[in-house]
């Protein structure tokens, strides 16, 4: 956003700041980094990777393919995080969009501020307090142990990394209560089918028809879905 920041300024009628050629290099840039933003500042790979985990606990392979994945993950983030990216809009984005006479690193503050907010709160819901502290000990920063910090004192390039981090790992233990009911199937007929002997015959041959009847019955994609959204958004409302 910095580099769009300084795309199209103008006083009046007369366009300062950035030459043609550094323009277009500019917002290059700007957009080679908003895949970067999205994976680190919002709730895309929670809701990513619980869904290819879902799709592999399932054992459909690449069914849904990975573009519907992508596109769905997008569509739900954009869902839980509406409140925040309108107020991210409203403080600062528009401005940028627009290429009004605004002084782009007020804008950018203004834009920042919900999703510092919104990662922080984040964090704190989903117990993230020892992936910020090692974050900033890895930068070098002392934190005693009980040490408690304020969020002005947390920087933003310090909190996006232990909110991503925090995210994978809420990820993997959504991932992994997603998964128990299609262990559960898969034990239950790879133990039936020893039993009666069917040794020649692939247990997901079975169990494939019997997860797919289990998760269409329960409106699956519906329920995990609905749950992803509310994890989020339940979070904002407290």
């Amino acid at each position: 956003m910095l580099f769009l920041a300084a795309i199209n300024q103008t006083v009046g009628n007369v366009p300062v700041g950035l030459s043609g050629g550094a323009e277009l290099a500019a917002a290059a840039v700007g957009f080679a980094l908003l895949p970067a933003a999205l994976a680190l500042c919002t709730c895309f790979p929670r809701i990513f990777i619980t869904l290819s985990i879902l799709r592999q606990g399932l054992g459909l392979g690449a069914v849904p393919s990975n573009l519907i994945l992508l596109g769905l993950s997008v569509a739900l983030t954009v869902a839980a995080m509406t409140p925040t990216l309108k107020a991210a809009w409203d403080g600062g984005l528009s401005q940028l969009a627009s290429g009004g006479s605004a002084d782009p690193m007020v804008a950018v503050k203004g834009a920042e501020a919900p999703l510092r907010a919104f990662m922080f709160d984040q964090l704190q819901a989903q117990n993230g307090g020892p992936t910020l502290e090692a974050v900033l000990k890895s930068k070098g920063t002392p934190v005693q142990a009980g040490q408690s910090l304020t969020r002005r004192e947390v920087d933003t390039l310090t909190l996006a990394p232990a909110f991503a981090l925090n995210e994978l790992r809420v990820a993997f233990m959504l991932g992994f209560k997603v998964l128990l009911p299609f262990l559960v199937i898969d034990l239950a007929v790879a133990a039936v089918m020893a039993s009666l002997g069917l040794f020649m015959t692939p247990p997901s041959l079975i169990s494939l028809p019997m997860k797919l009847l289990l998760f269409v019955a329960v409106d699956g994609w519906a329920l995990v879905s609905t749950g992803l959204i509310a994890g989020v958004t339940r979070v904002g409302a407290t």
